[in-house]
């Protein structure tokens, strides 16, 4: 099975990926990149106006809580310890294909949503007209939901805890209870705690980024400088050309990419399937804020600081507190800790919608409150322990998620040029 894994997200997957985001590209016109600036004005401009709905607002930060998580922070720091400066280069072309990507799943979505059916289920039940590849996604996703989602988050949590001398069981009682009254609070709760958490625990990591880069100012050239130049195999001043330089920061920057933004899973369609095809621009621009904005930051915050020898590091959580060690001091472990406990906090928000969608598209509405329990369990047995197999079950799971998904998008692509007119009316699934 690891073995199998690692075939799959490091050549299988970002071969598939890149293939249909250039194909639905090419069908979608360009969008949503070419026009970049009304998205943006779409989007993040019309977050704080009174005029947009309670529950846009909620689906775009539940969304945003799933795809944003330790991968922005640990996983960050890891592409730039094994893939060089130049993997962050390569992750920002994941988003620009992420960005395509999403929105051609929000559009399929919007096309063939029939009742309860709907974001990826949809457009493999009715446009694939595929009934196993559905059950198929609808199993993996319900997993991932379980795992990935749920159990792994909540033993970064432990773990970040851990250092502070706090046992796991305790922390795995405190996030199985405090996730608990989330979600048992149903719809409202749901929504309002995605909505008043996100703004926060984005809004404080990036300023303590943006104070750590602006204290090494005078470096950002260097750093810029790095990203271009190693990205195409070009190693410092007067070192010439390298291919497996090149080969690593193209293969190590899209695979962090992937793992960061989670387009091509499926996951995006699932969350935004519930306000019809205007979902596309805000799916695309999460996608830019996960990876292009958070990331960005994560590794500026790195490469700016001077004398910082990232080859000797291994561990991306421990390249990361070092780095904010020259801008923080001591504080810098809390820092880290205390971002990575809230993001991972986020993601288990975020990916329940998911896994309860797909649950209950497997076995009925009545297994809601069964699905709930079984998450909240999960979430106390996620913090005693991390065996290397739940990770390694939880990828797998999580690309086997994208296969059908990139599937359709190969097989569907004829249809993601048609706009779609109508609006559907917003009703958040996880009422």
């Amino acid at each position: 099975m690891r073995s199998f894994n690692l075939f799959l997200w490091q050549w299988i997957l970002p071969c598939l990926l890149t293939v249909a985001a250039v194909i639905c590209g090419i069908r979608l016109r360009g969008e949503p990149l070419r026009h970049f600036g009304r998205l943006l004005r779409g989007t993040y401009g019309t977050v704080f106006r009174r005029s947009t709905a309670p529950e846009q607002k909620q689906i775009f930060a539940s969304a945003l809580a799933a795809t944003m998580g330790t991968g922005n922070l640990v996983g960050t720091a890891l592409a730039l310890i094994t893939g060089g400066a130049g993997a962050v280069f390569w992750m920002w072309i994941s988003a620009l294909l992420g960005m395509v990507l999403v929105c051609a799943e929000n559009r399929l979505a919007a096309k063939y949503r029939r009742g309860t059916v709907r974001g990826t289920l949809a457009y493999l039940r009715y446009g694939l007209r595929s009934k196993p590849l559905a059950l198929l996604f609808a199993g993996f996703c319900t997993v991932s939901a379980l795992g990935m989602g749920t159990a792994v988050q909540s033993s970064t949590i432990a773990e970040a805890c851990s250092t502070y001398g706090i046992p796991r069981a305790i922390t795995g009682a405190l996030t199985a209870a405090l996730f608990a009254v989330i979600l048992l609070g149903g719809r409202e709760r749901i929504g309002k705690t995605a909505v008043c958490i996100m703004p926060l625990i984005c809004g404080g990591y990036l300023l303590g980024c943006f104070l750590l880069i602006a204290k090494h100012a005078a470096y950002l050239p260097a750093a810029l400088s790095a990203i271009f130049r190693e990205a195409f195999g070009l190693r410092a001043i007067g070192g010439g050309f390298s291919a497996a330089v090149l080969i690593q920061s193209v293969s190590v920057g899209l695979r962090r990419g992937i793992f960061s933004n989670e387009a091509g899973l499926g996951s995006s369609a699932m969350l935004h399937a519930d306000c019809g095809s205007a979902q596309e621009q805000w799916a695309a621009a999460e996608v830019f804020a996960d990876t292009v904005i958070c990331c960005t930051a994560t590794a500026l915050a790195i490469l700016t600081v001077p004398a910082l020898d990232r080859s000797q590091f291994t561990n991306g959580t421990a390249l990361l507190t070092a780095a904010f060690s020259a801008g923080l001091g001591q504080y810098a472990g809390i820092f880290v800790s205390g971002a990575t406990v809230l993001f991972a906090f986020a993601t288990m928000i975020g990916w329940f919608p998911c896994g309860l969608t797909s649950a209950g598209y497997l076995f009925g509405e009545r297994i809601r409150p069964f699905f709930a329990m079984g998450c909240i369990l999960s979430a106390f047995g996620g913090a005693l322990g991390s065996p290397d197999w739940i990770w390694t079950l939880c990828d797998l799971c999580n690309g086997c998620m994208a296969l059908p998904n990139l599937a359709a998008l190969l097989l569907l692509h004829p249809k993601q040029s048609k706009h779609l007119t109508e609006s559907a009316e917003c009703d958040i699934l996880y009422q």
